[in-house]
């Protein structure tokens, strides 16, 4: 082959004034692209998970903050509280390997009881993915999985502060927790799953704007469940549950919640997404109270950077009231193969 563009000063420039032209828009427009709402590319792909089949070796990656198949118990930084908890041995039942976790609220005696996780060094951005199985009796929970950050001077860090909007810097706190649907046809039940959360910004339940009249215990989670979801079927089958919590910049609206369902995105909450409009403590997307819709604002979760995810909770809370609503005397869930990591989890692969 003859090469001569690069022994002729004048070709060579034209033949690079060319090629630019010819690759610039291309180059642009990938640009473009990358600036408005490509996926993040840690939630394109299948996830953490699928590198490693049955989850085994998953804790090695530098992305893992913890992992269990409770296979060899509660292990580590993972606690029980409350009563309620064990492990249940059983290849049948368990969603891999021989073991799952089993929480039993018994009405009358008790309100169940929790897995909870805590770390040291806390993270600006988490996911928690974990897999659950309802038992074919059970009412819907009071409260179930939870992820949260808390100052270690947070009054309530041990438990309390329902009704209270905590605060967003020193002594504070912020947590999300993602319910299921209504599991027991109860009229006014939920439709779909939905985050449940508190943090130092968050609306009161009191007036339609959102602030408290003077009455007490004027802040409750406030509520963001997606529309259009499909039925929900889940009764004694495993089901995937995933969400992520993104911390904002100090001084910005632009942190994040999401979930996912069986490797699906059901919702995602941040700066501009999605068109919503606020009533009293719900962010809705349509129906009678979606007026002058506007792009939802992002999360301010904190005004201070030591704020940081550091709890996460399989909680299993079936409070008095909610357990009149069933006929069971015991309340059952099963949960098995969880992963917190600083990536896109996903699915657990079966292959070989």
């Amino acid at each position: 082959m003859k090469l001569t563009v690069a022994s002729e000063p004048r070709n060579c420039v034209l033949a690079g004034i060319l090629l630019f032209l010819f690759l610039a828009p291309a180059a642009l427009q990938g640009q473009g692209l990358r600036r408005t709402g490509q996926k993040r590319a840690d939630e394109s792909g299948p996830g953490l998970a699928a590198r490693y089949s049955q989850d085994r070796g998953i804790e090695k990656n530098p992305a893992v903050i913890y992992a269990t198949g409770f296979e060899s118990g509660i292990e580590g930084d993972l606690k029980k509280r409350r009563k309620g908890v064990e492990i249940l041995k059983s290849k049948k039942l368990a969603r891999s390997g021989r073991a799952c976790a089993k929480i039993r609220a018994t009405r009358g005696v008790d309100a169940g009881g929790d897995l909870q996780l805590t770390w040291r060094k806390g993270v600006d951005r988490c996911y928690l993915r974990v897999y659950c199985r309802f038992d074919k009796n059970t009412v819907t929970p009071h409260h179930f999985i939870n992820m949260s950050g808390h100052m270690p001077t947070y009054k309530y860090r041990f438990g309390g502060g329902a009704g209270i909007r905590p605060p967003g810097g020193e002594n504070g706190k912020f947590g999300t927790t993602l319910e299921p649907p209504n599991l027991d046809r109860a009229p006014k039940g939920r439709k779909g799953w939905m985050f449940y959360t508190y943090w130092h910004e968050m609306r009161s339940w009191q007036t339609p704007g959102g602030k408290a009249d003077g009455r007490p215990n004027a802040y409750y989670g406030n509520s963001f469940m997606p529309d259009d979801q499909r039925p929900f079927v889940g009764r004694e089958k495993w089901i995937c549950l995933e969400f992520m919590v993104q911390l904002n910049k100090i001084g910005k609206h632009d942190g994040e919640q999401a979930f996912w369902i069986d490797g699906k995105k059901v919702g995602h909450y941040g700066p501009g997404r999605p068109m919503s409009a606020w009533i009293r403590d719900r962010l809705v997307t349509k129906g009678t109270w979606y007026k002058n819709p506007q792009p939802f604002e992002g999360f301010n979760w904190r005004t201070d950077k030591r704020l940081q995810i550091n709890r996460a909770m399989l909680q299993w809370y079936v409070s008095g009231r909610a357990a009149k609503r069933g006929k069971a005397d015991k309340n059952i869930v099963y949960f098995d193969n969880l992963v917190v990591a600083t990536k896109y989890i996903g699915p657990m692969s079966d292959k070989k």
